[in-house]
């Protein structure tokens, strides 16, 4: 079955869609994209995730209020006849002039999911410092941007390397976060996460996790992190919304901690697979 993508409020085959070639989000990278998961039909935090695509698109001035959101998201899946999913949301510039009002580009794509098999979670994934950098003060590095060039370079750098992801550091030599991820780590029992002020894009399960470590007794902390602290410290772990908690085994060749999923990042990873079966089992109940 070809797939079927939702464009500007209809359905298509994904070989008969088409975008302009003036859109601003071909021609300069300007717009914004969601990467969401669903289980079982239902997509998890999906309110989370369009408002931080709505509150991202007032700052690049688009309008989003022609749109039914969710409807089209379902619609998309629903086309799809997918339970288990990757769906990507992006809302581009569109076609306009310099100094006129846009008319966006609404782009929802889904596609089959299958997670990791479960031992590249018991074994972790290997990553390497980039040589780019993250700039704290950038208004962009809180943006979900569709302007992903160092990301992709990074990531390059990564496989080459055999590594599984790249880790940015900013101007000031502080960590921020992966090409895919946020980055966590532990130290004699605290978890720590980059602050925003670092230069990272404040990610939907990044928030998950410090609600889940606090909800557990465990104590979190977003602050200014080195290179160092992460080297030294007892457990890391990366995150994001497909891979939900992947546990940071090895940075540069080097272990971190035991080199293996610790055992607090199990038990968040745990915490983060009862949440997500019990919100999708409350929200079924009430459909």
């Amino acid at each position: 079955m070809e797939e079927i993508v939702y464009l500007n409020g209809v359905l298509f085959a994904s070989s008969a869609a088409g975008i302009s070639p003036n859109d601003w989000g071909f021609l300069y990278g300007y717009g914004l994209f969601e990467t969401m998961r669903a289980y079982s039909g239902k997509v998890f935090r999906l309110g989370q995730h369009l408002g931080r695509l709505f509150h991202s698109a007032q700052a690049l001035g688009l309008p989003v209020e022609s749109v039914d959101w969710e409807e089209a998201v379902y619609k998309t899946l629903r086309a799809n006849k997918l339970a288990e999913a990757r769906l990507r949301l992006t809302l581009s510039g569109g076609e306009g002039e310099m100094g006129t009002e846009l008319s966006p580009t609404v782009l929802i794509t889904a596609r089959r999911y299958t997670p990791y098999p479960r031992q590249i979670y018991n074994q972790g994934f290997k990553a390497v410092v980039s040589r780019l950098r993250r700039s704290s003060s950038s208004p962009i590095s809180v943006l979900k941007s569709t302007s992903r060039l160092d990301n992709q370079l990074a990531r390059r750098e990564a496989k080459a390397a055999g590594a599984d992801e790249a880790i940015f550091l900013n101007e000031q030599d502080l960590l921020t976060e992966g090409t895919i991820s946020n980055i966590f780590l532990v130290c004699d029992g605290v978890v720590f996460t980059p602050s925003e002020g670092s230069g990272i894009l404040p990610g939907i399960t990044r928030k998950v996790v410090l609600e889940l470590a606090q909800s557990l007794g465990i104590v979190a902390k977003e602050e200014r992190i080195t290179l160092g602290q992460l080297r030294a410290a007892d457990e890391a772990f990366l995150t994001n919304s497909l891979m939900e908690i992947m546990p940071l085994s090895q940075v540069d060749g080097q272990s971190i901690g035991l080199g293996k999923m610790g055992a607090i990042t199990q038990k968040l990873a745990q915490a983060y697979s009862d949440l997500v079966h019990q919100e999708l089992a409350l929200k079924q109940a009430h459909l």
